[in-house]
């Protein structure tokens, strides 16, 4: 109770806070400087390639206080707004995280981020078997994320059908910035962040920390009390130190999360009819919930000499998962690692210029599995006890001609080995030993071309090659119930082509249109099993097409007003799918929305910002057989706030925002072939948040 009164001044306070810092700024707010700055071309980093924005591919970077200004740091969804391509689906639930889908990859995901390759500051939070999870990123010290959209599997390998680089904020200058933000919203929501960084000659460092939690708002039935299930709290760490060695320079990073949150599960129609957004009887009753300890290091090592750049870096990380599900226990402890070389080159020739890059990537997973019947979300008798082991290994080159100054040519070729093996402990008393291995590798080739039309327009076209896969979760899922690993589930294969233009009009306004398809050999589907609801299980469909194209545009409009629109048309079908009892061929994809239109409007005045959000998103189909479908919706969101106004050695940022302003009913993500056709997660109605971050220095 204590707690809440805290929670409950606190917010009276910022909220004064915010009116009168408001009022201030727009009566103080100086006019905008008549004279313009400018900056160095921004280039993509991820992994240090040499590709810089003249890609062959769509690129889109994210950064500075758009990823933070006015947020709550919780939720992916309110950093990467208006971005073409991207589906994220925010679930409110800790338990799964949030759906992430890049045109067509990713959407069979249950929990994590499946199809779609991570970084976390270079090191990668996507281990060998294809599987990413978001819950260690520290969302309150994001700087730049960088989204390469399509398939880059000659330059990432397995799970690469699109690229997710999170980069952590620059350390501060000296002298040392210290950061305190706390944002109170409705449900329950708290965030309190802290943070330390600063620069002493060579070295660099920033530490923060952030504490979330949540209540939820999925009404408990089995309490019947008016309580909610989905709760959560969860904490994340994350440290990075940079200093000169050897003629180049080391970067440290470390991160952690601590996560306990409960799962409430989706739910039919039916339910949804009734009008109350509740939670799943049967993931109440079984005690769904999600309790995670993960660690992870890494370092990497760059340095330049003559034209030629070295980069070496390693990591290792440490996961526990406690995981009760409607049926079943998982208890996992999982340990990985990994070595990453990469060597790049520079030579002039003539009118132009050829780049080049090789390397070698080696990565490791172990897993100890075992699984219990759920007993009212307690540990019953042992069903599954088996030690899981990935060992990934990926060689690759690129290369780059620039053609005089408008013509680029890149091609890129990697072999990629994924070796799996399970030890089954789960023996004796007529338990067969399900011990086995199973072995997948794939060559993934790509080419693409830019041709510069004039200094304001860029034509881009690329061809790939995808390699997926399926994760060791989904390989030990077997609906038998037998151990070892399913195998009649093999990796999907893709072939992507692609094309558009980019194009700068009256040089503050960018566009940018993308055509592409994806064929898709052996796509792999999940489903459930009226044995064990709630728990899902894959199968590989013969043949499916991804097809579509994105239009961003991104500039000022006027001259305190910006503007970000993002349209995705997602075309997927299956070409050929069929089961022993039924035939899905021509029938869409579940899980994705075929049109999507994202955009916001900011208005700055001096340090003072309203922004303005909308997301329309179209009917998306649910199932197989193509007989149901999430309606189409329209959400709007407003923030308003101060951004960083200064009062002498001390910055203050205090926002208040309402997200889904008109109370709009819908469904917020979607549980594709969900058995008994629960297949909505419903969203929250209109919430509230206020909140206020303090700076000292820096």
């Amino acid at each position: 109770m204590g707690g809440l009164v805290n929670r409950r001044l606190w917010m009276a306070a910022s909220g004064a806070a915010l009116l009168s810092i408001f009022e201030c700024s727009l009566l103080t707010a100086q006019e905008p400087p008549d004279s313009a700055i400018r900056l160095e071309p921004v280039m993509v980093r991820v992994l240090r390639s040499t590709i810089g924005t003249e890609a062959p591919y769509p690129v889109s970077v994210v950064a500075g206080s758009e990823l933070r200004r006015g947020s709550a740091s919780a939720f992916l969804e309110e950093a990467l707004r208006a971005v073409p391509g991207i589906q994220i689906h925010n679930r409110f639930n800790f338990a799964v995280g949030e759906r992430l889908a890049v045109r067509g990859f990713g959407p069979r995901s249950q929990f994590g981020v499946r199809g779609i390759r991570v970084l976390v500051d270079g090191i990668p939070a996507t281990l060998p078997d294809g599987q990413a999870t978001l819950d260690h990123i520290d969302l309150a010290g994001l700087g730049r994320v960088e989204v390469l959209r399509g398939p880059n599997a000659a330059l990432y390998g397995n799970a690469a059908g699109g690229v997710l680089h999170f980069r952590t904020l620059d350390p501060a200058l000296e002298p040392t910035s210290v950061g305190v933000r706390s944002v109170s919203g409705s449900h329950g929501l708290w965030t309190l962040e802290g943070s330390a960084s600063g620069t002493s000659g060579d070295v660099g460092f920033r530490v923060g920390v952030t504490r979330t939690e949540f209540d939820g708002y999925r009404r408990d039935p089995v309490a019947d009390d008016g309580s909610a299930y989905g709760a959560a709290n969860r904490s994340v760490f994350n440290g990075t130190v940079s200093l000169p060695l050897a003629d180049g320079t080391l970067r440290l990073v470390a991160n952690g999360v601590d996560l306990d949150a409960e799962n409430p599960g989706s739910l039919p129609q039916a339910i949804l009819d009734e009008g109350e957004r509740a939670a799943w009887g049967f993931n109440v009753s079984s005690r769904a919930t999600k309790t995670v300890r993960q660690g992870q290091i890494g370092a990497s090592w760059v340095r330049s000499w003559a034209g030629t750049t070295a980069e070496l870096a390693t990591w290792g990380v440490r996961r526990e998962l406690e995981n009760p599900i409607p049926g079943t226990v998982v208890d996992l402890n999982r340990s990985g690692g990994g070595l990453r070389t990469l060597v790049q080159g520079r030579r002039s020739m003539g009118a132009g210029a050829f780049n080049w890059g090789a390397g070698i990537e080696l990565e490791v997973q172990s897993d100890d599995r075992a699984n219990f019947v759920n007993d009212g979300g307690d540990r019953g008798a042992l069903t599954l006890d088996q030690h899981e082991r990935v060992r990934g290994a990926g060689v690759f080159v690129q290369s780059r001609m620039d053609v005089a100054d408008n013509l680029s040519l890149l091609a890129g070729l990697r072999y990629d080995n994924v070796a799996f093996s399970a030890d089954d402990d789960f023996v004796g008393g007529g338990d067969p030993d399900d011990s086995g291995d199973r072995d997948m590798g794939a060559v993934s080739p790509s080419a693409g071309i830019v041709v510069a039309v004039g200094d304001d327009v860029e034509l881009f076209g690329s061809v790939g090659r995808s390699f997926e896969t399926p994760t060791t979760t989904e390989l030990a899922n077997r609906p038998s119930g037998a151990g070892g690993f399913n195998t009649d589930l093999g990796p999907q294969i893709g072939l992507t082509i692609e094309g558009g233009a980019r194009a700068t009009m009256a040089g503050r306004i960018s566009v940018e249109a993308t055509v592409f398809t994806t064929e898709l050999d052996d796509e792999l589907v999940p489903f459930e099993v009226a044995t064990d609801p709630g728990r899902t299980y894959f199968r590989n469909a013969a043949r499916s097409r991804h097809s579509g194209w994105e239009l961003s545009v991104d500039g000022r409009i006027a001259e305190e007003v910006r503007a970000r629109l993002a349209y995705t048309r997602v075309d997927a079908v299956y070409d050929f799918y069929e089961t022993e009892t039924e035939v899905y061929s021509g029938n869409s994809v579940p899980g994705l929305a075929p049109h999507r239109l994202d955009g916001l409007v900011l208005l700055e005045r001096g340090v003072a910002f309203l922004e303005l959000r909308g997301l329309w998103q179209d009917d998306m189909p649910v199932d197989d057989a193509g007989t149901a479908f999430s309606p189409s919706y329209f959400v709007a969101d407003a923030r308003v706030g101060i951004d960083g106004a200064r009062l002498g050695n001390v910055a203050v940022a205090p926002f208040f925002a309402v997200a889904n302003v008109f109370d709009e009913t819908y469904n917020a993500s979607v549980v594709p072939n969900a058995f008994g056709s629960r297949y909505y997660e419903p969203g929250p109605g209109r919430i509230y948040r206020i909140g206020l971050g303090v700076t000292w220095g820096g």
